[in-house]
């Protein structure tokens, strides 16, 4: 066999040596939810904010996991980063908020290693009931006189006023309520707000309303105004009154005995 009968022949191929990895260096959610409240809806992501430290560029692997049980909620990855670069990346795990608190890691991977995670607890609200009482002083006023809607806001739970509350004064005119003041509760729950009535005669709702903040639950009371109404009822008495004056005052002198009678005169 001939010394050359073996013809050289050569292959190349690249050795890629290290890897992306992920440091988690920010985790965005929110702070407290109630009870089957969505953690991470598509209108407000879970946010991650992750590095690449790692000795090559590349997608960064990510997940976020329940610490209760362990259990992953959302799977991921960042888009493919440069070495040292950072990116917010948005989850939407859509969770439903647990009857606890809820603690979420979130971690950045390659394979089965684990390069940085980071934990974040979002708190269980526990709703507190309210209730809110409305007057009005006075009930009844002339058009565009002031009057004043007062009244007090309480947790359910335990009758305690709640302070530094706001409170909306609602009328309901043209078919729709109208804002038409504010106030805050004092020390003690309660509240003063001062209002300019209608120009047309006529009994209005009033509401006042409490909107709600955490974790106290909304809570509004209503009552009926009248305007021009106590004016119109006196106005009407006094024709009364006149109306029988003249009365009396007509009876033939024949019928005065007969009066006399029945008076005791």
């Amino acid at each position: 066999m001939p010394a050359n009968w073996y013809i050289p022949s050569s292959a190349q191929a690249t050795l890629t040596v290290g890897v992306p990895r992920g440091d988690i260096v920010d985790f965005r959610v929110t702070p407290a939810a109630e009870e089957g409240e969505i953690i991470g809806p598509a209108t407000e992501p879970v946010q991650i904010g992750v590095r690449n430290v790692g000795s090559l560029a590349g997608a960064i692997s990510l997940a976020i996991i329940d610490r209760y049980d362990n259990s992953i909620v959302w799977t991921g990855s960042s888009k493919i980063l440069a070495i040292d670069e950072f990116e917010f990346v948005n989850a939407f795990p859509a969770y439903p908020m647990p009857a606890r608190d809820l603690t979420l890691r979130a971690q950045a991977y390659h394979g089965l290693v684990i390069d940085s995670y980071m934990d974040e607890t979002v708190v269980l609200i526990v709703r507190v009931d309210t209730a809110t009482t409305l007057t009005l002083a006075p009930p009844s006023i002339e058009p565009e006189g002031i009057y004043h809607y007062k009244g007090k806001l309480t947790r359910t739970d335990t009758d305690a006023g709640i302070a530094e509350m706001d409170i909306v004064a609602r009328r309901y005119e043209a078919g729709s309520w109208a804002d038409v003041g504010n106030g805050v509760t004092d020390a003690n729950g309660d509240y003063d707000i001062s209002v300019t009535a209608p120009t047309t005669v006529g009994a209005y709702n009033c509401m006042a309303a409490f909107l709600g903040v955490v974790p106290f639950g909304a809570s509004y009371a209503q009552i009926r105004l009248g305007v021009g109404m106590v004016i119109l009822a006196l106005a009407m008495a006094m024709h009364v009154v006149r109306k029988v004056l003249v009365m009396v005052k007509r009876i033939p002198e024949e019928g005065k005995a007969e009066l006399s009678k029945v008076t005791g005169d």
